[in-house]
């Protein structure tokens, strides 16, 4: 080497785009590791999806462009294709990452450890005010971490490109697995954050690939020598009490992610307007274009709400309900049904909310289909379900009996649940879980009848007055109000009586055929 000799100390415009590459490649190979750990802003399984996605759109675009020799005038474009193609949250959160590193070679045409400093801390920067509530424990707090790493390493003088980015994704590896502890929902899921592992993989991916030789060259090899994609682990999903708990919290909505371009755009007015009309906004962009992520139960009202700040393109509306039932599927789906369930309960409205927020299995038989059961049907009903053990929930006295004595021929698998009305049955549906045996599974079931609280009101009880001396201690409460399918209007009559005289925490409506009774009130 003589003393004229040019030391590559970091990555060119070459190395850039098949750095681009090897972020595809590791993402596609996660994908579904990070899909089974999403639970935040929604378990809708989609965050390793929509980061494979968004970074993948930006591959696709460099394939469709002339090819770049300058860096600076390449990380532009690769920051723009980055937020055009970015999906959900974390793609869009993920784009920061790629507007950081054009921000950081703004003055270089080479990305050493002095521009990945100063691109890491731009990514957090962008990526920390794109958020309306940014919190804890998310890929933005990684974000934060690596960038501390990287400026330590600076300030210390020492120049080791490869040994730099060693401590990052090593860093970025050890906060991932603290975000756990840093928000409150992954705790009670018991998982990692989903996107702040990808953001980890994209790192190890890098630092696996990258190469220093004797004269201190850095250069990237994705030849096949190094196998750059890092290991899958033997991954964990959500704990199943989280389904329990969650699914029938609330309605998700729609997962609305739209660009706008126009002049002059100012991303702080648009994320400002935007604040109350959905959950988990992320505002992100230039003069020129802006990137919109937000949660919404009217996508079509954002939407037309925002083309007054430019035109709308790259429009992608997906129902996070749906995406979210998907997930508790996968995840029920894991456990041998060692017990299942059978619900005796009349009506679409009871049966949809029973089967949208159960985990395990469960199984329905009508009051009429009951009623005209003998022994013979009741067993080969029974008998298409696999399970060592059935608990069976009746919705009356009457349909107690009747289970009890159509599964009292000696029957062991078989357990009947004294619930006698559709509050108390729901009630023993969600003390229910599929991975516990069937002696924990009953304690549990007959503690949730003990507990349960429920008022009944006929008809012809609809006055204020009648109302408000059945129904009494609503103060700070969640309340169920289950009605006839045709009487939804009385049903709200009495739920504004209760709001009027109550401070009410939530009210849910589930309708219902039952014979036994007209309304029914339950206090969660």
């Amino acid at each position: 080497m003589t003393e004229n000799t040019v030391i590559k100390k970091g990555l060119n415009a070459e190395d850039y785009v098949q750095l681009i590459k090897v972020f595809t490649l590791s993402l596609e190979g996660h994908r579904e590791v990070m899909n089974s750990l999403n639970v935040f802003p929604v378990p809708d399984a989609d965050t390793g999806t929509n980061m494979y996605i968004s970074v993948k759109g930006i591959m696709d675009s460099l394939d469709n462009a002339d090819p770049h020799h300058d860096l600076n005038v390449l990380s532009k474009d690769i920051a723009n294709y980055a937020l055009l193609s970015a999906q959900g949250n974390s793609g869009l959160l993920i784009a920061q990452l790629f507007r950081g590193i054009h921000k950081g070679v703004s003055s270089s045409n080479i990305l050493g450890l002095s521009e990945l400093a100063e691109s890491l801390e731009q990514s957090y920067e962008y990526a920390f005010s794109s958020i309306h509530e940014p919190q804890e424990g998310t890929m933005i707090t990684v974000m934060r971490e690596c960038a501390k790493i990287a400026r330590k390493y600076l300030d210390t003088k020492n120049s080791d490109f490869k040994k730099a980015l060693e401590a990052i994704s090593s860093r970025a590896k050890s906060a991932v697995e603290e975000t756990k502890g840093q928000m409150e929902l992954l705790k009670q899921a018991d998982v990692i954050d989903s996107g702040a592992y990808g953001f980890s993989v994209m790192l190890e991916a890098a630092h696996n690939c990258v190469e220093s030789d004797q004269n201190g060259n850095i250069n990237l090899r994705v030849d096949g020598t190094n196998s750059f994609i890092p290991q899958i682990p033997n991954y964990y999903s959500p704990k199943e009490d989280f389904f329990l708990s969650s699914s029938h919290d609330e309605d998700w909505g729609y997962c609305v992610v739209f660009a706008l371009s126009g002049n002059n755009l100012d991303s702080e007015e648009i994320k400002k307007q935007l604040t109350d009309k959905g959950r988990s906004l992320v505002v992100s962009g230039t003069e020129d274009v802006v990137k919109i992520h937000i949660h919404s139960e009217n996508p079509d009202q954002v939407v037309d709400f925002s083309r007054k700040f430019g035109d709308v393109s790259n429009e992608n509306i997906t129902n996070m309900d749906e995406q979210f039932d998907e997930m508790k599927n996968k995840v029920t789906q894991k456990f041998e049904n060692e017990v299942s369930i059978v619900a005796v309960t009349s009506g679409e409205g009871i049966v949809s909310f029973l089967k949208k927020n159960t985990f395990g299995t469960i199984e329905f038989i009508s009051n009429d289909e009951l009623k005209n059961m003998d022994n013979n049907k009741f067993n080969k009903f029974i008998s298409t379900i696999s399970s060592k053990k059935i608990i069976l929930f009746g919705n009356s006295l009457q349909a107690f009996k009747d289970l009890y004595e159509l599964s009292s021929d000696d029957n062991k698998k078989l357990n009947v649940i004294k619930s006698t009305n559709d509050s108390e049955l729901v009630s023993c549906v969600f003390a229910f879980s599929p991975e516990i045996d069937i002696k924990e599974n009953l304690i549990n079931i007959n503690s949730s009848l003990e507990e349960n609280i429920t008022f009944e009101i006929k008809e012809d009880n609809l006055e204020s007055s009648m109302i408000t001396s059945l129904v009494k201690d609503l103060d700070n409460r969640f309340i169920i109000i289950y009605h006839h399918e045709d009487k939804l209007e009385s049903a709200k009559k009495i739920e504004k009586v209760l709001q009027d005289n109550y401070k009410i925490d939530g009210v849910e409506f589930i309708s219902h055929t039952s014979s036994e009774y007209d309304f029914l009130i339950s206090v969660e």
